[in-house]
């Protein structure tokens, strides 16, 4: 036992000393790579023995091939020589880190080798670059042209020739064929231009970039769109009769939402007669005037009216119908003796005028009236009357142009009223126009005064 155990060691010294042999040393010059591509080390062979030998070089990893360079090396003592080893995975490798190991050994003498280890890295497709935008820090601004940065970082020394991008959102869509080497920063620049009505804020701008049909970034970044204002104001004017309607329109042409507040100022003759539709949501009494205030929200592209209807027509109709009833009210009310005048036409079987029915209605709005005297005018063109509905008069006196008829009535009481009703007739079926002059009542009022009342004049047509 104690024997088999020295013999173990100086087999281990043997192969030790055997090692010493042959010396190898390797320089990377592509070992970090992406799936299914080539590595590359430069090798350092030398014979230190001291006799010449044939050294090979047999690949020990069963997933990993060498593609160029020489197999076995001639070498004399001490000879060394420089290759380039060119090695290959054989078929798909996953990313991470591999370590090839590869033998070196004499053909002579198999017990004289070294084995050497190549390290190398594949990486992910899709970790091998960093892309990123860059834009105005204020943000992209939709009323001019925009410089637009695609920040590019290789981070492993691995050249990309022909990569293909593709940037892509709601307002531009930009196409980019590049290369990059490795460990290189490059930004590719391009300008832009978004309509000027794009609302503020963050949009989604993808990017995808390709190599060798590989998909290298695929990725969503924000894009800024800075805010800017532009309230258009605009006013109208359109006058009617006696009316007048001013129109305010304010209109959002920005790209940001608005809060407006917005304020009218008139005179309080004014406000008598201004309508505004909307209504405000206030109305404040000034030293200037009343002020109207509005309240409202506009969204990009969007419009706001406001309608001021200023009708002097209205309230001047309604002023004349007061001063008509007041009128009215003073002239049938208020009057002591209130006396009207109507007249009816009577047509002939020709068209002209055979007769007229006049109607004279007599109301004592005071206390007890007496001794009333009523005078009444006849055209000449009528004869007399032929015909008394209610009252006979007291007398009829016949004139060149007119005739007069007369009626005595003795009292009339408060609030008593007459109606003097009489036909006449025509002497020749008249055509045209027929005055009736005013009839007229002297009496004495409640106090014993002598006073006058008249009737109003009518004119008919036939």
């Amino acid at each position: 036992m104690k024997k088999l155990f020295i013999f173990l060691i100086l087999l281990l010294i043997i192969q030790l000393a055997y090692a010493q042999d042959i010396s190898v040393k390797s320089t990377p010059v592509q070992a970090v790579v992406l799936p299914g591509q080539n590595a590359i080390f430069d090798v350092e062979l030398k014979n230190t023995q001291s006799n010449s030998d044939e050294i090979k070089a047999v690949i020990l990893d069963a997933e990993w091939r060498r593609q160029t360079g020489s197999e076995i090396y001639s070498l004399s003592a001490d000879e060394k020589v420089k290759d380039r080893f060119v090695l290959f995975p054989l078929g798909y490798l996953k990313p991470g880190i591999y370590g090839l190991n590869t033998r070196f050994v004499s053909t002579r003498n198999p017990e004289v080798f070294t084995d050497h280890q190549f390290v190398i890295t594949i990486v992910d497709y899709k970790e091998i670059l960093e892309a990123s935008l860059e834009t105005n820090p204020q943000g992209i601004d939709p009323k001019k042209e925009n410089l637009v940065k695609l920040n590019l970082r290789s981070r492993y020394n691995i050249d990309l020739d022909n990569l293909n991008i593709i940037i892509n959102s709601r307002f531009f869509s930009e196409n980019i064929a590049t290369s990059l080497d490795g460990l290189e920063n490059k930004a590719e620049e391009f300008i832009i231009s978004i309509d000027p009505s794009t609302q503020e804020g963050e949009y989604d701008a993808q990017i995808l970039i390709s190599y060798n049909d590989k998909n290298l970034i695929d990725k969503t970044e924000k894009l800024k769109i800075s805010a800017y204002e532009n309230i258009k104001e605009t006013k109208t004017s359109k006058t009617g009769f006696l009316t007048k309607k001013e129109t305010l329109l304010r209109k959002n042409d920005g790209n940001s939402i608005s809060n407006e507040v917005y304020t009218i100022t008139i005179s309080g003759f004014k406000k008598l007669f201004a309508k505004f539709k909307p209504e405000a949501e206030s109305i404040e009494n000034t030293d200037k005037g009343y002020k109207y205030t509005w309240q409202f929200t506009l969204n990009p592209g969007e419009e706001y009216n406001i309608v001021m209807l200023s009708n002097y027509l209205t309230p001047l109709l309604i002023i004349l119908i007061i001063i008509l009833i007041i009128y009215l009210y003073f002239k049938v009310f208020r009057t002591e003796l209130y006396m009207h005048k109507k007249v009816l036409v009577l047509k002939s079987q020709e068209g002209g005028v055979a007769g007229v029915k006049v109607l004279l209605t007599l109301k004592n709005n005071t206390s007890t009236i007496k001794n009333l005297y009523i005078n009444d005018h006849i055209p000449g063109t009528l004869e007399v009357p032929h015909e008394y509905i209610t009252l006979k008069p007291n007398s009829i006196k016949k004139g060149l142009a007119d005739s007069t008829i007369t009626w005595e009535i003795p009292e009339l009481v408060k609030g008593e009223e007459r109606v003097i009703s009489y036909k006449l007739k025509s002497h020749t079926g008249f055509r045209g126009k027929l005055i009736f002059q005013r009839a007229s009542c002297r009496y004495k009022n409640s106090l014993g005064k002598l006073s006058v009342s008249s009737s109003n004049d009518v004119s008919i047509y036939a």
